[in-house]
This record gives C-alpha cells, sequence and structure tokens, in this order.
C-alpha cells in the first residue's frame, strides 16, 4: 500500500507486521498491541499518530513517538487518512475485480428455494402452514 505522509510516499505492508514492531508499539505507546488495533479501528487521531510513526519507523527513520503525542512533530493527518483509503479501496478492488454484480438466481436454481419447498406457495395457498384452507 502507498502512504503519503507531508507529501512523500511511503510504502508499507499491511499484511505483515512482524512481532518486534508489535512490542515496539506497546513500549512506546505504553499500552498492549490490541488496544492500538483497536483504538486505530476506532479512529483515534492518537493511534493513528502511532500509525505513522510505524510507518517511518520502516522506512528506517528514527522519530519519537512522544514527539508526535505532544506535537513537537507534526503532519497532515488527513493526507495520510486520504492514502490510506485510497490503499484500502485500491487492494479491496484487487482482491475481487468484478464490477459487484452477481447472478439473479443460481446456476441450479433459486439458491434460497429449499429443495422440500413443494411447488405450491405457502403465499398462495389462501391459509397459514399446517391449517386447511376455507
Amino acid at each position: 500500500m502507498k502512504l503519503v505522509i507531508n507529501g512523500e510516499t511511503f510504502d508499507y505492508d499491511m499484511e505483515h507486521r512482524p512481532l518486534s514492531e508489535a512490542l515496539a508499539i506497546e513500549k512506546a505507546w505504553g499500552r498492549r498491541y490490541a488496544e492500538w488495533q483497536q483504538e486505530l479501528g476506532g479512529g483515534s487521531a492518537e493511534a493513528w499518530a502511532v500509525f505513522a510513526w510505524t510507518v517511518w519507523r520502516r522506512d528506517g527513520r528514527e522519530v519519537e513517538l512522544a514527539d508526535l503525542l505532544e506535537g513537537r512533530l507534526d503532519f497532515d493527518y488527513t493526507e495520510l487518512m486520504r492514502s490510506f483509503n485510497k490503499g484500502i479501496a485500491e487492494e479491496l478492488k484487487a482482491e475481487d475485480p468484478t464490477s459487484g454484480a452477481e447472478p439473479l438466481t443460481d446456476p441450479d436454481g433459486t439458491a434460497t428455494t429449499s429443495g422440500s419447498t413443494s411447488g405450491r406457495s405457502l403465499r398462495s395457498s389462501g391459509s397459514a402452514p399446517g391449517k386447511p384452507g376455507s
């Protein structure tokens, strides 16, 4: 995935996270890695600062997380979010290149119709299930 931070583009592999990175997140942030994942998914700005820190860290940059969290080092949050969302959309499109259209019926018949359904529909029977018609 291509991520943009302060106009600079970074390649970032979202599929793999080394244990050393998860441990570094816990040590630098002072919270559990699972909390970071939850906060990131919830849109926490602090968690996204940690995310930017991991991007820079993978690129070999020595950045103090405290500098980000305390505002001594800043970046364009919207730019990062746009590039992240664009990257996710591109990955999803690459995984499923179809238009999203599905056939109206299952090749062997209607997928929602049970094989044990009688030819006579309950809707057209004029009576409730298990009760004789009037």
